[in-house]
């Protein structure tokens, strides 16, 4: 599948966040990066993604539905959030992901067998039975990602995936992020600041500045590459 966004703008309220945003994410298990500074549309665009927004003008296109974006949006893409929202507080990883599972009409037995197979990648199998309230914001960050990972739709949004993490845990989310598009031929949005991570498993990207996307690139970077395009986008 392609996703296509064409003449895309959000509005909240008065305030114009994104601005005539037109892309094509071709078909392929592909990683894109969301780049620019804080404040610029990216958390935006993943929601609007995620079908929990609706664009104040233009569309989402996926090339292979007939019904629109924002229905199948709704079944077949999962949004993790940055921070500590991702998941139910008073419930262990196992329990939510039964909990958003459920919602999505996945099979449970199937999406628990995927999260304890995913979970070993993230050195996470001996916390799946603790409370997300009980666990620490690293922990956290993994549960929810391990989750979403977990419920196999066709395309995964992670804002600042990588916030809250030590080294080594930043280490094996970049393989775990590579592995699932290797394995389950997913389409993955990841927005972060981290040109580490980026650059060791993003294949397109797209920069956003003042609402607008005013580069797209459709390749690997090196960091070096990265955090000088980034710098001659930006200065």
């Amino acid at each position: 599948m392609a996703i296509i966004a064409k003449n895309l703008s959000k509005n909240y309220g008065k305030k114009q966040v994104l601005h005539d945003i037109s892309f094509e994410i071709p078909e392929q298990p592909t990683i894109v990066g969301l780049i620019g500074p804080n404040g610029v549309g990216k958390s935006t665009m993943l929601r609007l993604l995620a079908g929990v927004l609706i664009p104040t003008d233009g569309e989402i296109l996926n090339d292979k539905v007939k019904e629109t974006y924002y229905k199948w949006a709704c079944v077949h893409s999962t949004f993790v959030p940055s921070g500590e929202r991702g998941l139910i507080y008073r419930l262990t990883t196992i329990e939510n992901l039964r909990y958003f599972a459920s919602f999505k009409g996945i099979n449970l037995h199937k999406a628990e067998k995927v999260l304890r197979s995913l979970a070993e990648s993230l050195d996470f199998s001996e916390l799946l039975d603790k409370k997300f309230q009980e666990l620490s914001t690293g922990q956290k960050k993994k549960a929810a990602i391990l989750v979403g990972a977990s419920l196999e739709t066709s395309v995964l949004l992670l804002d600042e995936p990588s916030n809250g993490l030590d080294i080594n845990a930043q280490d094996d989310l970049a393989r775990f992020i590579v592995k699932l598009k290797d394995l389950y031929h997913k389409m993955i949005f990841v927005s972060s600041h981290d040109t580490q991570m980026l650059s060791g498993v993003v294949n397109c990207y797209l920069f956003f500045k003042n609402g607008q996307i005013v580069k797209q690139v459709n390749h690997h970077f090196s960091e070096e590459e990265l955090i000088r395009t980034y710098q001659n986008v930006y200065r």
